[in-house]
C-alpha cells in the first residue's frame, strides 16, 4: 500500500503514456476524454491528489449520472475501467491493462513472437499509425513460419515464397502491398540478427502494377433511397440524414464533415467554408435547399447541448464531437433501404457519386476537380466511375454528324469509291 499518492494530473498523464504503448485496439482519444472528465470533477471538488476515497467518490458521482441518463451503459463501464487502471497505477506503479488489451483472434502467436513483431517494426522509423497497420501482416508471416515448423532463426527462402504464393492470395489478398513491406522488414531484421538461411534480397519485391479498384458509385436513386431510410423523428436519424445529404451535396470527405463547426456555415449565402484535413487547402462549397433544411432541422431541434462547437455530436451521453467515420452508419441505411452491398463501397462512395454525376451531366473535369478540393485533376481518376452510355457513344457512326466540307463530304457525293489520298474505311 502506498503511503503518499501522486497528483491526479500527473497520474492521468502517466496513464495516457502507458495507454499509447500498450493499447492498440482502442482509441487513445477515448482515454483522454475520460481522464479529462475525472480531472474536471476533481477540480470542482477541490481535490488534486489521488486517494481511494476520491476513487469511491467519483464512482458514486458516476453512478448518479448513469441513473439520471447522463451517461450510457458503455461509457459508464469504460470509465470504471479507467478508474481501475488509475488505482492500479497509483497503488503499484503499473497500470492494469488486463481487460483493455483484446486477445489476438487471428494468427495467434506466443508472447516471444509478439515481442519479435514489435522489435522488427521498432527497428524502422515508422509512425505509430504505420506500425498499427503492419502489425497484423508481420504477425501473419511469423505465424505461418511457425506453422511450417520454422523458428525465426531458420526461416528460409522457400518458406517466404510459399507464404507469398500459397498463403497470402488465399487468406489476405487485400493487403498484398502491406504484406510485401512486412516481408522486407522481417527478412532484413532476421538476417541482421543471426538468420543465415535467407539469401534473397526481398527489398526488390514490389507489386507488378499500381493496383486501383474501380468501385462503382451510388446512383442517384440509391442515394435517394438511403436518405429516405434516415427520415425517422429521432436525434440519430436527423443527424445522419444531414450528414448524408451534406456528403452528396458537396462531395466532402467524411473526415472533413466530422470537423465542421457551427461557425463554418454561412446561412445567408448558402455556403460552407473549411480547411481540408487531407491537403490543408481552404475550400468553399455551395449548399442546396434540402441540405440546409436538414442541417437547420438537426441543429435547431435535435442537436444536444454541448460545449463542443462541432456540428455533429455523438448520439449517446456524454455528448461530444464525433471521433470516427461513417462506415457503419452508411451500411446500416443501405441495408434498411435495400441497397446492394458491394465490396469496398462505403461512405466515401457518396463523394465518388458527387463527381461521377457532375461529369456525366457535362461539368468539365477541371471544374469538378476544383469542387472536389483536389490540387490536380490527376487525383480525379479514381473517382470517375465508368459511364456505359458515354462509352457506347464512341461506337456510333457519323449519320447524325453534319459534315459539309472536307474529304468525307466529297466522298459522300462522289460516284467513285476511290479512297486514294484518305483513310480507307
Amino acid at each position: 500500500m502506498t503511503d503518499s499518492y501522486p497528483l491526479l494530473k500527473d497520474l492521468t498523464e502517466q496513464l495516457l503514456k502507458e495507454v499509447m504503448q500498450h493499447v492498440q485496439e482502442v482509441s487513445v482519444e477515448q482515454y483522454q476524454i475520460v481522464c479529462n472528465s475525472i480531472l474536471k470533477y476533481a477540480t470542482g471538488s477541490g481535490t488534486y491528489v489521488y486517494s481511494p476515497e476520491f476513487n469511491d467518490n467519483y464512482k458514486e458521482y458516476l453512478e448518479k449520472r448513469f441513473a439520471n441518463g447522463e451517461v450510457c451503459k458503455e461509457y459508464r463501464r469504460f470509465q470504471l475501467r479507467v478508474l481501475r487502471m488509475l488505482s492500479s497505477l497509483a497503488e503499484t506503479g503499473t497500470a492494469d491493462f488486463s481487460s483493455a488489451v483484446y486477445p489476438v483472434k487471428k494468427y495467434p502467436v506466443s508472447s516471444e513472437m509478439a515481442d519479435l513483431v514489435e522489435k522488427i517494426l521498432g527497428s524502422y522509423p515508422l509512425s505509430d499509425a504505420t506500425k498499427s497497420d503492419l502489425r497484423a501482416p508481420t504477425r501473419h508471416f511469423l505465424w505461418y513460419a511457425s506453422e511450417q515448423g520454422m523458428d525465426p532463426e531458420h526461416i528460409d527462402d522457400v518458406t517466404v515464397m510459399k507464404f507469398l504464393i500459397e498463403e497470402v492470395p488465399v487468406s489476405n489478398s487485400g493487403s498484398t502491398g502491406r504484406t510485401l513491406r512486412c516481408i522486407k522488414y522481417s527478412t532484413e531484421y532476421l538476417k541482421f540478427h543471426g538468420n543465415h538461411c535467407l539469401h534473397r534480397d526481398y527489398r526488390l519485391l514490389k507489386l507488378k502494377n499500381d493496383h486501383r479498384r474501380i468501385i462503382p458509385a451510388y446512383t442517384e436513386d440509391e442515394i435517394s433511397d438511403i436518405a429516405d431510410a434516415a427520415t425517422n423523428e429521432d436525434m440519430l436519424s436527423k443527424r445522419d440524414l444531414a450528414i448524408i445529404l451534406l456528403a452528396y451535396c458537396t462531395g466532402l470527405r467524411g473526415c472533413d464533415i466530422i470537423r465542421i463547426r457551427l461557425s463554418d456555415i454561412d446561412w445567408q449565402n448558402h455556403k460552407l467554408s473549411l480547411v481540408q484535413s487531407k491537403n490543408h487547402q481552404p475550400l468553399s462549397v455551395e449548399l442546396n435547399g434540402s441540405t440546409m433544411n436538414a442541417l437547420a432541422d438537426y441543429i435547431l431541434d435535435w442537436r444536444p447541448e454541448c460545449n463542443d462547437h462541432e456540428v455533429f455530436l455523438t448520439a449517446k451521453a456524454p455528448f461530444r464531437k464525433l471521433s470516427k467515420g461513417f462506415g457503419s452508419m452508411i451500411d446500416k441505411y443501405c441495408a434498411k433501404a435495400g441497397v446492394e452491398k458491394i465490396s469496398f463501397r462505403g461512405f466515401h462512395s457518396i463523394r465518388r457519386a458527387f463527381e461521377t454525376i457532375m461529369v456525366s451531366r457535362g461539368v468539365p473535369i477541371e471544374i469538378a476537380s476544383q469542387m472536389m478540393g483536389h490540387k490536380s485533376i490527376v487525383e480525379d481518376k479514381p473517382y470517375i466511375t465508368h459511364n456505359k452510355s458515354q462509352i457506347c457513344f464512341v461506337a456510333f457512326d457519323f449519320t447524325d454528324v453534319p459534315i459539309t466540307t472536307g474529304f468525307y463530304a466529297r466522298h459522300k457525293n462522289s460516284s467513285s469509291h476511290n479512297t486514294k489520298g484518305g483513310a480507307g474505311l
